[in-house]
């Protein structure tokens, strides 16, 4: 039986960043990425402060939520424990 090329993903990706948006004074960060996922949503994808870690395009493509987490997570401890 042959295997299908296109088998559904069983947690969504992003696909694609359409904006990195910087927020507001009082805000619970200073940047956001918004992004297109592999389910079609457009939604946020991580906040964070631009003073303290970085991201772009090219860590957020491809990662699931999870693994943005969990790469924001090691960032924001990386930052804290230097």
């Amino acid at each position: 039986m042959p295997i299908p090329y296109d088998q559904p993903m069983s947690e969504r990706v992003v696909v694609e960043v359409v904006a990195i948006e910087q927020l507001p004074i009082g805000a619970n960060a200073s940047r956001r990425a918004v992004v297109r996922w592999s389910d079609g949503d457009i939604g946020e994808a991580l906040r964070w402060y631009d003073d303290e870690i970085l991201f772009s395009e090219g860590h957020l493509l491809g990662k699931t939520e999870a693994q943005l987490r969990s790469l924001h997570f090691k960032r924001d401890r990386g930052y804290l424990q230097s």
